[in-house]
């Protein structure tokens, strides 16, 4: 069975767009994204109008990119990020691509509160590796 952190590292980030998720896999994604919308009580309009070019630090989806990384285990609940998690969880294939952007987003800024550091954190790797990068 695969990790909530791994699907994360998979679906997240996107390094691996050009590979299909497996069904099991995606339906782990599935599972995380409905989590966090209603743990953050964002809707789908307001996922679905997020546009990181323009308004990256959306105050309506910095908590569900909160929950994300919580839930993947990619920030514990006091905010420390887990990057050796992250990297220790990664799938083989997008390794390369992903301890690639982490090394640029080691040095965040905090934010106000962990709402803001998961905004901030996925801005970072939107900026490390816009091609790839798109938010589950």
């Amino acid at each position: 069975m695969f990790s909530k952190g791994f699907v994360y590292v998979l679906a997240c980030v996107a390094l691996c767009q050009s590979i299909e998720l497996p069904s099991e896999l995606q339906e782990y994604v599935e599972d995380l994204h409905k989590i966090c919308v209603t743990k953050s009580g964002i809707s789908e309009d307001d996922h679905a109008a997020y546009d990181v070019k323009t308004n990256p630090h959306d105050p309506k989806l910095q908590c569900y990119m909160k929950c994300l990384m919580l839930e993947a285990k990619w920030m514990n609940p006091q905010g420390d990020i887990q990057y050796d998690f992250i990297i220790d969880t990664s799938h083989p294939q997008i390794k390369d691509l992903l301890v690639a952007a982490i090394n640029k987003c080691r040095a965040i800024d905090n934010g106000a509160n962990l709402c803001e550091k998961a905004s901030n954190f996925n801005f970072c790797m939107y900026d490390a590796d816009p091609v790839n990068w798109f938010l589950i």
